[in-house]
């Protein structure tokens, strides 16, 4: 058993108490940042108490976060701190029962802590190292309670369901609210940001965690008894799910549920190192294609055809040929990205550096009239995203790792034995194969709602290579 603190009772009323006072002076100074005090004490609380209990309200919480004031994911942000904080004092106590060594050493650990080390480099060659510094530190207190407490954690089958309930739960609640709010709208295809707000950002992020959730909804499915409560629903989370992915009127959410099949069965059929280099090679002769006699150019934007069209039909149809604003845009960014590499080709511009360069390496020619970028958004693909920021290198150990994932999905699935192992690490993997379609044509790993499942979905992988094969990372007393 892993050692927990325990806490006076009297610093729970305390922090109870705190929270009302806090809520009070938020309302008379209108600040509501003040509400993040009592959240992040009473955590501190409950992981002096018990890790866990932190960790699983952080789980919760992640479907009803919301941005304040562009800085904090609230309240999920405030169960990451809390939790990356006081991780190296938690391995400390439990040195002596967890084997470090053989965590980090795993294939697909080693590939994300080598990219966290390049990506600190790059911080060093930034053309504003205090914006890639703030980056360097959000993705530490990312992969702490997303990455590293789960591979602790997930060590029994009950662990990894409740972890699974804790996230289901809220996104059913929310895709039959956000799907009610959007009723009362018409279903209208230029009314779908309005309905996610506050909860999500944009329609994207929104469409992208409903598409990554139906693989494990599935899974969900098959692990129940037929026509049993929790069968009954798993089949009514699956089928808001799908819905709500449809009205979320996001193409790489819909493409996204398309390609996790491919993966379950690539997987099956033991080909997904195939099916994955095969995506790689046509993306890339593609590039080279439109590099080659500068072919791209022969697709700039007709800014008399090139339209935000208001039905879901026309937005279809326009994106089949090329008219619609938002593929044109990605163009832009596309663009601009593989000339800013010329000039940054080894250490990028450095994290969370696109804005502040990628305007000097645009081509004019493919502005449309939402260039001006007012939300400061990147640029539409994660792959070009890390080539501009972080070099070459950092592009291609995500690539690696992505590789390595499927691939190693596929092999520890065909060593398994035990039915719910099998069936999560193939869910898994299809999740993770979701969210990689959502993300190539967006930068949603930096996002607490993608980046969760994310990081999550390794941990799983790699609690189930170490049941595969036998290892143990929790020593026996």
């Amino acid at each position: 058993m892993l050692k927990i603190f325990n806490l006076e009772k009297v610093f729970l009323w305390a922090s109870i108490i705190l929270f009302f006072a806090c809520l009070v002076g938020s309302f008379m100074l209108d600040n509501f940042f003040i509400l993040a005090v009592p959240f992040a004490l009473v955590g501190l609380v409950l992981l002096l108490q018990d890790v866990r209990l932190s960790f699983y309200l952080m789980l919760f919480f992640i479907p009803f976060s919301f941005n304040i004031g562009e800085v904090l994911d609230f309240p999920d942000e405030i169960f990451q701190l809390i939790l990356t904080l006081f991780f190296i004092f938690f391995l400390f106590q439990n040195r002596s029962k967890i084997d470090i060594r053989k965590i980090a050493l795993h294939p697909l650990i080693l590939i994300v802590l080598l990219s966290t080390v390049w990506l600190a480099i790059t911080v060093c060659f930034s053309t504003n190292p205090l914006l890639s510094s703030k980056y360097l530190l959000k993705k530490i207190w990312y992969l702490t309670p997303f990455l590293f407490f789960p591979i602790i954690f997930f060590q029994e089958k009950k662990t990894i369901i409740f972890a699974y309930q804790l996230l289901a739960f809220p996104l059913f609640l929310l895709t039959v609210l956000i799907t009610y709010r959007y009723s009362l709208l018409g279903f209208r295809f230029e009314d779908v940001q309005t309905p996610v707000e506050p909860f999500f950002q944009n329609h994207v992020i929104y469409g992208s965690m409903l598409s990554c959730m139906i693989p494990l909804a599935v899974a969900a499915l098959f692990l129940s008894r037929k026509l049993s409560v929790q069968w009954i629903v798993a089949l009514l989370t699956i089928v808001s799910l799908l819905v709500a992915t449809y009205f979320a009127y996001s193409r790489a959410a819909w493409v996204a549920v398309i390609f996790a099949g491919g993966i379950f069965i690539s997987i099956r059929l033991k080909i997904v190192q195939f099916s994955i280099l095969g995506f790689f090679a046509l993306v890339f002769a593609g590039v080279i294609w439109l590099s080659t006699n500068n072919t791209y150019l022969t697709y700039k934007p007709k800014m008399d055809k090139t339209i935000m069209h208001e039905s879901l039909e026309d937005h279809i149809m326009a994106t089949i040929q090329g008219t619609d604003i938002s593929s044109a845009e990605r163009y832009y960014r596309w663009i601009a990205a593989l000339r800013m590499s010329q000039d940054y080709p080894v250490f990028g511009v450095g994290p969370n550096n696109w804005y502040e360069n990628y305007k000097h390496y645009t081509i004019a020619s493919f502005r449309t009239w939402v260039s001006r970028n007012p939300e400061k958004s990147t640029s539409h693909n994660y792959f070009l995203f890390m080539i501009a920021e972080q070099g070459y290198p950092a592009m291609i150990l995500y690539a690696i790792l992505i590789f390595t994932l499927f691939f190693y999905s596929q092999k520890i699935y065909h060593k398994l034995h035990d039915r719910f192992d099998k069936i999560v690490v193939i869910s898994v993997a299809s999740m993770i194969g979701a969210l990689f379609i959502n993300n190539f044509f967006s930068e949603l790993l930096e996002t607490d709602k993608i980046g969760s499942l994310f990081y999550f979905g390794i941990a799983i992988l790699v609690v189930m290579g170490f049941k595969a094969n036998k290892i143990s990372i929790i020593k026996s007393n």
